[in-house]
């Protein structure tokens, strides 16, 4: 087969990032440009049927294609860090549409409604590096962690939206105390399964007092399921602030009324079903 003439008119990378991770957390591989930037492609016709269709993003398939077909240095989207997932929309958002997204915002002041057009590159850039220092030490054992990756996030929206139909299940009065009873139990199981699976898969290895290490992840979910809870509280709260970029998803804005020129902020939706 002769090659395409129109393979010199593909998409190619049009926006370069940073990533509040530094590439840092991808097991399966992820290439950086020489000043450890990563590059973003524009969306294509399928990317954008694919984010419109409920079953395709209620499982992550759809986020999981797009990361895949606009950001393919990344070998397995799966692992991307959840630090870094709002920043790779933006940019491919800003591939795809250009920096700017026009909004409809209310002035909380005097109520007149005007469309406004936002620069993205302000909330992108407004994201900081993750914490380099991802070890806690607990009487003489030190645990190694790292964020909670896009797999992470869409099974724990998924467990939510189950857990949510199960909460309607128990207030309808139709069903016997006993089969409510039974629906909860199962809810609360599930609640503590999924925390101390994110808890645990999070953990990357433990290093014992006597430089045993423990990378075995059925080991580590035992041990989760047993530690104190003040060491879990303080394994939760580093994993926390290793998941937090602390992009600012708000914007000023200046009332666009003659009479009012009022000035506040104002919330920039990142959720991908809106946000394309």
């Amino acid at each position: 087969m002769s090659d395409n003439p129109l393979q010199k008119l593909y998409r190619s990378k049009k926006v370069f990032v940073s990533l509040p991770s530094r590439g840092k957390y991808y097991d399966s591989g992820i290439k950086l440009s020489a000043d450890n930037e990563i590059g973003i492609m524009a969306m294509t016709a399928t990317d954008e049927i694919k984010l419109k269709t409920p079953d395709a993003l209620f499982n992550g398939e759809a986020l999981f294609e797009l990361f895949k077909s606009c950001v393919p240095d990344i070998v397995d989207p799966r692992e991307i860090p959840v630090c870094d997932i709002d920043k790779l929309l933006l940019a491919i958002r800003m591939a795809t549409s250009g920096p700017t997204i026009d909004i409809n915002s209310k002035c909380p002041k005097c109520k007149h409604t005007e469309k406004y057009e936002v620069d993205l590159t302000t909330i992108m850039n407004s994201a900081k590096d993750i914490a380099s220092d991802n070890t806690i030490t607990v009487d003489g054992v030190v645990i190694q962690v790292r964020p909670l990756t896009l797999r992470n996030q869409i099974l724990a929206q998924m467990d939510s939206f189950y857990q949510y139909r199960m909460q309607q299940l128990l207030n309808d009065d139709s069903i016997p105390d006993s089969e409510r009873a039974e629906q909860f139990n199962l809810i609360l199981v599930q609640a503590i399964v999924l925390q101390t699976s994110q808890i645990a898969d999070c953990i990357s290895h433990v290093t014992l007092d006597d430089d045993t290490v423990v990378t075995e992840k059925e080991h580590i979910f035992g041990w989760v399921e047993n530690m104190e809870s003040t060491t879990h509280a303080k394994i939760k709260k580093t994993i926390e602030t290793l998941c937090d970029p602390k992009m600012s998803d708000k914007v000023k804005i200046k009332c666009a009324h003659d009479e009012c020129t009022h000035e506040y902020s104002t919330k920039i939706d990142l959720n991908p079903t809106n946000f394309f």
